[in-house]
């Protein structure tokens, strides 16, 4: 039973937090109330010996200067005062005989003293009474060879006060631990909600249930902030999750069409066993085969971009020349539909980057603007520099991309519903963001349905 208390303790992480603060808050107020305590007791022997050592130097001078009958009137005279600050003080001889003693009236017994070397040194004694001995503080010395001055004061009402003051302190600490400890776990509840949130959310993620988000309480606070951080990881997680069932689909989907050719080509060509026949067939397979290859080369080409592990192969090159390169390359393309290509930018433009990649990312936004430019449409092309790069626009006057679909075309096999009517894998523009991510670059979309699409491309130098 205990020992399932301790490990319910160890777990809860609010209680463990909240008994360590009131620990650290009890030994805080333990070393607190002890060195009052001292520094109090102190300050009343301090003050206690400070009476003492007037009434004796007083005495002393009294002494010195008028003799001993008239010390002891003056002790007569200070009788009451004495009393009523429960002191004593006694003339004796060198025998211990008493010559005179003035003490309260309660006090009968006799003084018990712990006997110094220094005879002018403080001593602690205590009164033999009958009920109980009182404790003393007192001091002595010789008025000459035959007299001895002692006076004593009771440490009995130091002590009282003292007491009074130890039972006021817990009187207030202990409620104000209690009290303490009861706010402390409150406190740190509140504080670590925002953990049990997260908890509770992860455990309440399934496979097909990835919509459960953590409350954000506090969004300016470290664990609103780690709350938020962790919402945006599970969007993250939600949408690769999304796009790999999307992306398997597509796969199964453009990997199921080539097959079924394939297999309808061989089938054909089995019921017709001519050579012609079967020649027809083998080119549809490789055909198809290639088209496969092609499809799996580029997705694996995308992958590496987009885990950091693409390896480029940078060096300066005439990006004005490389984009020409790529308009003579699409020129045919473009005049079968009556597209003009625009590109008239004349200055040459240098930068640092891989010539092949930097081809393939250009080819694809041609092939793509000259794709969806109806007959008789404009292409144009443009290179900007910017402080520390370029930029390379690439606008077409083509059917334009519908808004809800400008943040997923860039994702892997995504395909618009305006871009089915096309050929095409959806892996292109993916790939552009890719490399273009690979050079450091940014690349952003700007369409309007019914008037085209511009996309923007920002190199580093």
């Amino acid at each position: 039973m205990f020992s399932k208390l301790i490990k319910a303790l160890h777990k809860n992480t609010a209680i463990r937090l909240s008994l360590h603060f009131a620990l650290l808050f009890m030994l805080s107020a333990l070393v607190l109330f002890v060195t009052v305590d001292y520094l109090l007791k102190k300050s009343q022997t301090e003050k206690d010996q400070q009476l003492i050592s007037s009434f004796v130097e007083s005495y002393q001078r009294l002494y010195q200067q008028a003799g001993l009958h008239k010390l002891e009137l003056v002790i007569e005279r200070d009788a009451p005062y004495l009393q009523r600050s429960e002191m004593r003080v006694e003339l004796a001889d060198r025998e211990g005989k008493q010559l005179m003693l003035v003490q309260p009236e309660g006090w009968k017994g006799e003084l018990q003293l712990a006997v110094n070397n220094d005879i002018s040194s403080w001593q602690e004694g205590q009164l033999l009474l009958e009920e109980s001995p009182i404790r003393v503080l007192f001091r002595q010395v010789e008025l000459n060879d035959a007299v001895i001055l002692r006076v004593a004061k009771s440490v009995v009402p130091g002590e009282v006060q003292l007491a009074s003051y130890r039972l006021l302190v817990l009187q207030v600490m202990v409620p104000l631990l209690l009290f303490g400890l009861l706010l402390t776990i409150y406190m740190n509840w509140r504080a670590l909600r925002p953990v049990h949130d997260l908890i509770a959310t992860v455990r309440s993620i399934q496979a097909n249930q990835l919509k459960a988000r953590v409350e954000v309480r506090n969004p300016e606070s470290e664990l609103g902030e780690l709350a938020g951080l962790f919402n945006e990881m599970l969007e993250q997680i939600e949408r690769l999750i999304l796009g790999m069932r999307q992306s398997l689909d597509s796969v199964a989907h453009d990997l199921r069409t080539p097959l079924s050719r394939m297999r309808l080509s061989l089938e054909a060509a089995l019921t017709k066993p001519d050579e012609q026949s079967l020649k027809e067939a083998l080119m549809d397979c490789a055909e198809e085969g290639e088209r496969i290859e092609a499809m799996l080369r580029a997705l694996m080409d995308l992958s590496e971009a987009e885990s950091g592990i693409m390896k480029l192969h940078p060096e300066a090159l005439n990006l004005s020349q490389l984009i020409r390169d790529c308009i003579d390359l699409y020129r045919y393309v473009a005049e079968d539909k009556s597209i003009e290509i625009v590109f008239t930018d004349k200055q040459d433009h240098f930068i640092t980057a891989d010539p092949m990649r930097l081809r393939q990312v250009l080819a694809n936004l041609l092939d793509n603007a000259i794709k969806y430019t109806a007959t008789g449409g404009t292409v144009s092309l443009k290179v900007k520099p910017l402080n520390k790069g370029v930029q390379v626009t690439v606008q077409d006057s083509g059917i334009g991309i519908e808004e809800r679909d400008q943040s997923l075309v860039f994702d892997r096999l995504y395909r618009a519903d305006s871009s089915r009517s096309e050929t095409g894998m959806g892996l292109g523009l993916s790939m552009v963001r890719a490399v273009v991510h690979a050079h450091q670059g940014t690349i952003s979309l700007d369409s309007t349905i019914g008037r085209g699409s511009c996309f923007r491309i920002e190199l580093p130098e």
